[in-house]
């Protein structure tokens, strides 16, 4: 216990009250070796209200310093007792430091960054008593921050990091329980995926420290590749915002939730394994600032899992916590106009293996077909009233029994009726389904009427915000944005930049490549479908645009683009069966090539 000397008033009066420490301060105390720990429910209770004030403090450093200190006590109480629950909660927080100080814009705090995921790999190993655990886990933290390290500049050498420095005498040390043949190879495969996250995250090369600072978005990943996308700090709302409305869909392999709010402001993420001893799931919390609820129910039952959604009130905002039936992979990215913050859970992880299969071939067992807009949103209508809705149901319900006649593969669709069904939830769908393909089918349109042929796009950020593509991703999206009533202009450069830099976050490992290649297919089978009987079909090319519709999926996701339903003559042909007919079977065609390993 800590000795407190206690000294007297000038006046020679009585001795003064010693000050009360703050919770930080006693939890930093108890650090010291020689220090008594209270009774372990009491240094349970401090670590706690530590973790507590992390997620309420100021993002970047002050948190991760908070998260770092409570993760601490917690491997000294796990050192004294021996209980896994600190230990796994000590893992989690050091996690949490980890995503706080990589959010920083001080780069000094990458390597205080990395020193926090060391020491959760070193735990990780000690809770399995497992020096092969230790192994893997230090492997996978030197490939993300050896990714993150910043580069040489001026001709000389990159500092050298301490933490780098440190992971590799440790490796070295426990070369032993290096694995060997598959396990090897699964290893370094991970490895691949972890750096491939951290790529995807780190600033495009030559770009300035002030640039990333000044970043429409700031992005953060932990080692297992859960993601969080979250507008700067510098976003904070000058006053109080309203959540308007929580959308969620689950199922048995994922769950999305979307929170609405009246206007944008900032939030911060935190999670919580489940503590079976106390009864309570594993959470996910969102806490939103400047944020009321009234009128939204405190909870909601979902199934799946995800359990429930609940929302509580804070003394800076609302918490919205999700309470899941396992430890699941997250995602957590915003979407602007209306503003809201979409939650995804999955029981798969964000980057997998797409290696064809001996022989060439890759898995594909489900596919989820999106049929654009749909109810009062009726899409582009061209000169003689043809609405887009109508085309896109209609092409999809071609090619679902297709699929499941020729190819044996499930189909999901997200819309089999003409109903409404926002662009977050049909992405949720796609994923809940664990789809492997993900196909949105749209009828192009241009203003004045004369362009022709067949395009499509995959989930990229593009080169120009006044391009083409950027502008029709716009619309697209728009259409979402007029129902929140946020009031969206389409034709503002400043909000594609910024759901250029969203989107852009989103394609994690390899998910863009795949997204990309599996585009170029579909536009090749489109004009090899149509050509023989529609020799003057224009190919439109294949593209990047943020389309929101396909932010979130995790498959590779391409935005078909049947034909420009304002020109007169495209407009007849997609009037037709049989038009629509070969859109149908240049759909199949694609899934099969991509199947097939080409």
């Amino acid at each position: 216990m800590a000795a407190h000397t206690l000294g007297c008033g000038a006046d020679g009066g009585a001795p003064a009250a010693p000050a009360a420490l703050s919770d930080e301060q006693r939890a930093a105390a108890l650090l010291d070796p020689g220090a008594l720990l209270p009774p372990r429910a009491e240094t349970v209770a401090l670590a706690d209200a530590v973790a507590i004030a992390s997620s309420r403090a100021e993002a970047g450093a002050p948190a991760a310093a908070l998260a770092e200190l409570a993760a601490d006590l917690r491997v000294r109480l796990f050192r004294l007792d021996q209980a896994a629950t600190d230990a796994r909660e000590a893992m989690e927080l050091y996690s949490a430091a980890a995503t706080a100080f990589r959010a920083s814009a001080d780069p000094a705090h990458l390597e205080r960054a990395c020193q926090a995921e060391r020491r959760r790999a070193l735990l990780a190993g000690e809770l399995a008593r497992d020096a092969a655990v230790a192994y893997r886990e230090l492997y996978l933290v030197s490939r993300r921050y050896a990714a993150l390290s910043p580069p040489a500049s001026g001709g000389a050498p990159p500092a050298p990091s301490p933490c780098l420095g440190a992971i590799a005498v440790a490796l070295a040390q426990a070369v032993a329980y290096r694995p060997s043949g598959d396990a090897l190879r699964a290893m370094e495969q991970e490895g691949h995926r972890v750096e491939g996250v951290a790529l995807a995250l780190a600033l495009a090369p030559g770009a300035s420290a002030a640039a990333a600072s000044a970043a429409p978005v700031q992005a953060t990943a932990d080692a297992a590749g859960d993601l969080v996308v979250a507008p700067p700090a510098s976003a904070a709302p000058a006053g109080p915002v309203k959540v308007t409305s929580i959308e969620r869909h689950g199922s048995d392999k994922g769950a999305r939730v979307v929170i609405e709010l009246s206007a944008p402001t900032t939030f911060n993420v935190g999670t919580l394994p489940a503590d079976e001893t106390a009864g309570k799931d594993a959470r996910i919390f969102v806490d939103i600032a400047r944020a009321t609820s009234r009128g939204v129910a405190r909870e909601i039952e979902v199934g799946g899992v995800l359990r429930r959604v609940r929302v509580g009130v804070q003394p800076k905002g609302t918490r919205v916590v999700l309470d899941l039936a396992a430890n699941l992979y997250r995602r957590i990215f915003y979407l602007p106009e209306p503003f809201r913050i979409v939650v995804d859970v999955s029981t798969r992880p964000p980057v997998r293996d797409d290696e064809a299969k001996p022989g060439g071939a890759r898995e594909v067992r489900r596919v989820a077909i999106d049929p654009g807009h749909g109810g009062n949103d009726t899409g582009a209508v061209g000169p003689t009233g043809l609405k887009e809705k109508d085309v896109t149901l209609d092409v999809a319900h071609r090619v679902a029994p297709l699929l499941a006649r020729e190819l044996k593969i499930e189909t999901l669709l997200t819309r089999d009726s003409d109903v409404y069904v926002p662009l977050e939830l049909r992405t949720a769908r796609a994923n809940a389904f664990h789809a492997d393909l993900f196909v949105s089918i749209h009828c192009n349109a241009s203003d004045n009427g004369r362009a022709r042929g067949v395009q499509t796009f995959s989930l990229a950020a593009p080169h120009d915000a006044e391009s083409t593509s950027a502008a029709l991703a716009a619309r697209e999206n728009a259409a979402r944005a007029a129902r929140g009533g946020q009031g969206a202009d389409p034709g503002d450069p400043d909000a594609r930049r910024e759901v250029a830099a969203i989107l852009s976050n989103l394609n994690v490992g390899d998910m863009a490549a795949r997204s990309r290649h599996f585009a170029e297919l579909l536009q090749r089978s489109s004009l090899a479908s149509l050509s023989p009987r529609y020799p003057d079909t224009k190919d439109q090319g294949v593209k990047g645009a943020g389309f929101f519709v396909l932010a979130g999926a995790d498959m590779p996701a391409a935005l078909f683009e049947t034909s420009f339903i304002s020109n007169p003559e495209d407009e007849a042909r997609l009037a037709t069966a049989d038009f629509r007919q070969k859109m149908a079977d240049a759909i199949v065609n694609a899934i099969r090539a991509y199947r097939e390993g080409k």
